[in-house]
């Protein structure tokens, strides 16, 4: 059984789980001056935040990216969706996913919502 972290703050729009370190979401996030590959803090139908062990040099807010994101097992599925830096706070940004495909957004739904039960 894998343990998430579930988190309903009334500030925010999406709950948001915050994956196992074992069992990680990961982020390949490519931008105008950067790319990399990266482990998500958090995520939400709405988005993610990013712990980045240093400073993004060339990361600015409201910028597009382009986000691969690699949801763990037993899902081991795998969706890209352009994204939005919209907060850089110390070493994490928080990013929005922009034109989320109807069925990629469908399971990840279930991915939040099947990890905020367990």
């Amino acid at each position: 059984m894998h343990l998430f972290f579930f988190n309903k703050d009334p500030n925010r729009k999406y709950s948001r789980v915050v994956p196992e370190k074992d069992h990680p979401v990961r982020i390949d996030i490519n931008g105008e001056n950067f790319i990399d590959i990266l482990m998500a803090k958090n995520i939400s139908i709405g988005g993610v935040g990013i712990h980045v062990p240093y400073r993004f040099e060339g990361c600015e807010i409201n910028k597009i990216v382009s986000l691969m994101v690699q949801l763990p097992e037993p899902y081991n599925y795998s969706f890209s969706v352009p994204g939005k830096i919209v907060h850089v706070t110390g070493n994490v940004f928080g990013g929005i996913f922009l034109d989320l495909k109807i069925p990629d957004k469908k399971l990840l739904k279930d991915f939040i919502k099947h990890n905020a039960q367990t």
